[in-house]
């Protein structure tokens, strides 16, 4: 798991760029169909399933990465808000 902020949201090309907590390097994650994504739900403030549209810039997220592309691109098999 790699813990960070959403810098940059490009919902057309399914992208998500963050910078991490422990270093700050920027990774660009692609998201594939079936990805799972985790968004906080208000009334409890645990988590419900959701889809590229419900982030923001600015949430914490852990996210876990799949398969690195030749382009440099991470695969996101599964990202959860923290914030």
């Amino acid at each position: 798991m790699v813990e960070g902020r959403i810098k940059k949201i490009d919902l057309p090309h399914r992208t998500v760029t963050i910078t991490t907590t422990q270093d700050n390097q920027e990774l660009t994650l692609t998201f594939p169909e079936g990805a799972n994504i985790e968004v906080v739900e208000p009334t409890t403030l645990g988590t419900m399933g959701g889809n590229l549209g419900d982030l923001r810039e600015g949430y914490f997220v852990e996210v876990e990465l799949g398969a690195h592309g030749a382009d440099g691109k991470c695969a996101c098999a599964s990202l959860v808000c923290i914030s």
